[in-house]
């Protein structure tokens, strides 16, 4: 668990956030509604109606659990409703897709990541690029976890991966996209390493969780998440190895790819953002980053995500354009985009 001063940390910025807010939303009433006062490249009001927040996943894995957890704080903060609606396929895609295509004006949001927002476009040659999203701020970070049944003739990472090594291929990983970070990890595990095993893909986690526990795959690579924490925990599942450059500290015991000798796979994470269409308002951009920073504080929301996943401090939209930036310079090096 992290420390009291953290909480109150949290506890100084979500006024100040919750205030911003406030103003924000006392300016736009005194305003009014005409559009003619407003300066250009805003909208009169914000929010004029109900939001719509697309997850682009299907219902049960951690973006949908993470979006649902936000959702209730949004629409209190922002003084609407805030209605969650999942639209799945591509491995992110279709919904972040359905999003870009909604008016730029803020009542169109959506939770992305990395991996949606700029590997998708270069490993699937889509028509759209992290230049048709607006980040409004990081709402977790989570790196992958790859685990077995806890009945697995496997009970290390070592073991697993020396199987994987003497019989190429024939051991299957279930991931939650063909086209997700983990995937990608996994083909460079391959590639850069020559440990193979089959990638099996699902849509979103929660299929690919279910395949494991159905015995219908030989592990997973997926996120780390609450869900998955308490099935090891539970000894249901057996954690073999995580994704991060350090280990979790609720999973101190499980080692990084990196100490098994695969430095370079540290990529497989999940960082959840929230964002909008390109070109949303300033205003509107404000009035959602600050809603977000507020709901990242408060202690509800922050249970229901996970404690372990909310950053610390705070980042908005600038620092997840500058994840985005990187992960898409190496995946165009990498894929050849």
């Amino acid at each position: 668990m992290r420390s009291m001063s953290r909480k109150q940390n949290r506890a100084l910025v979500a006024a100040g956030a919750m205030m911003g807010v406030a103003l924000l939303a006392g300016c736009s009433s005194a305003a009014g509604t005409d559009s003619s006062a407003a300066p250009d490249g805003e909208a009169a009001s914000f929010p004029s109606g109900d939001i719509r927040f697309v997850i682009p996943y299907s219902a049960g894995g951690p973006t949908d659990v993470t979006a649902r957890a936000l959702a209730p704080c949004l629409g209190e903060t922002l003084g609407t409703n805030v209605i969650a609606e999942n639209i799945t396929g591509g491995s992110g895609s279709v919904g972040l897709q359905d999003m870009i295509s909604k008016p730029a004006d803020g009542q169109t949001i959506a939770i992305v990541s990395p991996g949606m927002v700029a590997l998708s476009p270069i490993a699937n040659g889509l028509d759209y690029s992290r230049e048709d999203v607006t980040s409004i701020g990081v709402i977790s970070y989570s790196p992958m976890i790859l685990a077995v049944p806890g009945s697995s003739p496997y009970a290390s990472a070592e073991e697993f991966f020396a199987a994987a090594e003497d019989a190429p291929g024939t051991l299957t990983v279930g991931v939650s996209g063909a086209s997700t970070p983990q995937a990608i990890e996994l083909q460079r595990l391959a590639d850069e390493y020559g440990v193979q095993v089959t990638v099996v893909p699902f849509d979103g986690s929660s299929g690919a969780i279910t395949a494991l526990l159905g015995g219908h795959v030989d592990s997973v690579f997926v996120n780390d998440q609450e869900d998955v924490v308490q099935r090891i925990e539970s000894g249901d599942f057996n954690a073999l190895a995580v994704s991060s450059p350090e280990r979790q500290a609720h999973l101190e015991d499980v080692p990084t790819l990196a100490e098994l000798g695969y430095e370079d796979l540290t990529l497989a994470v999940t960082i959840y953002a929230l964002a909008a269409p390109a070109g949303t308002p300033e205003n509107a951009v404000t009035a959602l980053s600050d809603a977000l920073q507020g709901c990242l504080t408060d202690e509800a929301t922050i249970d229901a995500i996970g404690e372990d996943y909310v950053p610390a401090e705070y980042q908005d939209g600038a620092d997840f354009d500058g994840f985005l930036a990187e992960a898409e310079e190496v995946y165009s090096t990498m894929l050849g985009g």
